[in-house]
């Protein structure tokens, strides 16, 4: 509510909560950015230009500044949409659909990051090595390094999921309640 619209836009709703001991609804957001592979401050500026653009701020810096994008070029369309969708179902109790959108969510953000090379210098690292060690070591790095580059509020949502068998409960009101502070 304090951020101007195109603001709100570049952030993510994940989840919709209660807090332990309240009974207020919460939505929980997040702004997407990644660091790695990522070239930051591609403009050397001083900082003084850099307080300069800071006074000059607006709601468009978004789409206008370069370090902003280059962060962000690893959120496609593709993938904001199959998570939101996945997301909805989720929040809609219907968690086996929810479940099919939050892993292709993920999916398109392992493929997104490794075909965009964000990740490239540590496959290449782990490939060079595979010669030395052993299939089931070399699967298992790749594995590890591909969870690096998945997202993270899917796959938590999923495990959510998961731990509860899969299917919302009885009592599912569209929120989850948290246990711990």
């Amino acid at each position: 509510e304090l951020l101007s619209d195109q603001a709100r836009t570049k952030f993510r709703h994940l989840d919709t909560v209660t807090v332990k001991g309240s009974s207020v609804k919460q939505k929980i957001y997040t702004y997407d950015s990644r660091h790695k592979g990522v070239d930051f401050f591609l403009f050397e500026r001083s900082a003084e230009d850099a307080d300069l653009d800071a006074e000059r701020y607006a709601p468009n810096i978004f789409h206008t500044d370069m370090d902003l994008r280059a962060m962000r070029q690893h959120v496609s369309d593709e993938f904001l949409d199959s998570f939101n969708r996945g997301r909805d179902l989720y929040l809609a109790g219907k968690w086996e659909q929810a479940a099919k959108h939050l892993r292709a969510a993920d999916d398109i953000m392992v493929e997104t990051i490794t075909e965009e090379g964000f990740m490239a210098e540590e496959l290449n690292e782990i490939r060079a090595r595979t010669n030395m060690m052993s299939a089931e070591d070399a699967e298992a790095e790749e594995t590890h390094l591909r969870s690096e580059m998945g997202d993270g509020p899917s796959r938590r949502l999923l495990a959510f999921i998961e731990e509860h068998g899969g299917r919302a409960p009885p009592d599912w009101r569209g929120f989850r309640p948290l246990t711990s502070k």
